[in-house]
């Protein structure tokens, strides 16, 4: 322990670490609160999930599992833009927020305009701390992490987002996710063994951390991880990335590509695999560097490393895709000398600009 402490002594590579585990927990102690929302979510007209940079991600790939499990109309929306601009809302709609320490400003405002139209409102939030979103129910992810970037409250946000897709499904048409004790056991066994991809990630790491540009790329659930994962190289190595979907990629960005960029092909198994995998044809042609996460299922691609996790349904590879990939953030800050935790405080002109302040 003493070894590892001093190898890895960010708080962000222990919330990478616990997110199997975590998982699991999440939804045994929301259970009762979870079944509660959902009985009456069912009959509702629509469900809107909001949130705020990696809570946002979250409720978009919260849409996707009500999309595939709850049989519900359930659209994710950015929260400062639900807030200031609608939609319309009925009383009969449910909102549900995801705020990993509920203080953020425009989640508040999105949630009090929720309760004044009359509807259910849900906030999925961590442990601890003082919470000023107010709603009629609150599911409780872990407890407020102590990195920056966010890992391991974002993963059991999307735990408790399935546990209600599949308890509103079974409410509305007797069936959820599929399978006995999918949530508790196979996807945990799948995140854990997508952790052991991290010698392999290191390794990547240190190769490709002197890039101009990293891109990733995915479509669908897959797209989510793109953006999530390049979110949190911003955060903690401050490095060029950009995420995106495959489509839009194709429509305009990959014209400012180099062939010192490296691309991230995110493309498990699912309707968007095969458009993906174009890219990685376009990379070589460029001469730039490609890495193919996927799940087995995928053509091998001549010219590009590949990285292999589990197989699990469509919704559910956005995580486990996504875990080596947190893996690999973690590894590109320890090689460029940056702190993961920080948020760049530690640097006196990103202390004085104080973003966090304005949240």
């Amino acid at each position: 322990m003493d070894e590892q402490r001093s190898r890895h002594p960010f708080h962000m590579y222990d919330a990478i670490i616990a997110q199997p585990g975590a998982f699991v927990r999440a939804l045994e102690k929301n259970e009762t609160v979870v079944d509660d929302f959902a009985s009456e979510a069912a009959s509702c007209g629509r469900l809107f999930i909001v949130g705020i940079g990696t809570s946002y991600h979250a409720a978009r790939i919260g849409e996707h599992l009500f999309r595939e499990y709850g049989g519900l109309d359930a659209r994710a929306v950015h929260s400062y833009d639900f807030a200031l601009y609608g939609p319309a809302l009925a009383p009969g709609d449910c909102v549900v927020g995801v705020s990993h320490r509920g203080t953020k400003r425009y989640t508040a405002r999105a949630l009090d305009r929720a309760r004044e139209a009359g509807c259910r409102t849900a906030l999925v939030t961590g442990e601890g701390g003082t919470v000023s979103v107010g709603a009629d129910a609150v599911f409780r992810t872990v407890a407020q992490e102590r990195s920056a970037a966010h890992t391991v409250s974002y993963t059991t946000a999307i735990s408790i987002l399935a546990h209600l897709a599949e308890r509103v499904g079974r409410h509305r048409t007797g069936s959820g996710v599929p399978g006995e004790g999918f949530l508790r056991k196979e996807i945990p066994a799948a995140l854990r063994a997508a952790l052991g991809a991290e010698g392999e990630v290191e390794r990547l790491a240190r190769e490709h951390v002197g890039r101009r540009r990293i891109w990733l790329v995915g479509g669908g659930p897959s797209a989510v991880t793109a953006e999530e994962v390049a979110l949190k190289i911003k955060e903690t190595s401050y490095l060029q990335a950009e995420g995106m979907s495959t489509e839009t990629m194709l429509h305009g960005p990959f014209q400012c590509v180099e062939a010192d960029d490296l691309f991230i092909l995110v493309a498990p198994a699912g309707a968007a695999q095969e458009r993906t995998l174009e890219i990685a044809e376009l990379v070589e042609e460029i001469g730039g560097a490609c890495l193919v996460v996927g799940d087995g299922t995928e053509v091998p691609q001549e010219n590009a490393e590949t990285l292999t996790v589990p197989q699990v349904p469509e919704p559910f590879g956005a995580l486990t895709c996504l875990v080596p990939l947190q893996l690999f953030t973690y590894h590109l800050a320890l090689v460029r000398g940056t702190n993961p935790d920080a948020f760049r405080t530690d640097d006196p002109r990103f202390a004085r600009a104080d973003v966090s302040g304005r949240l």
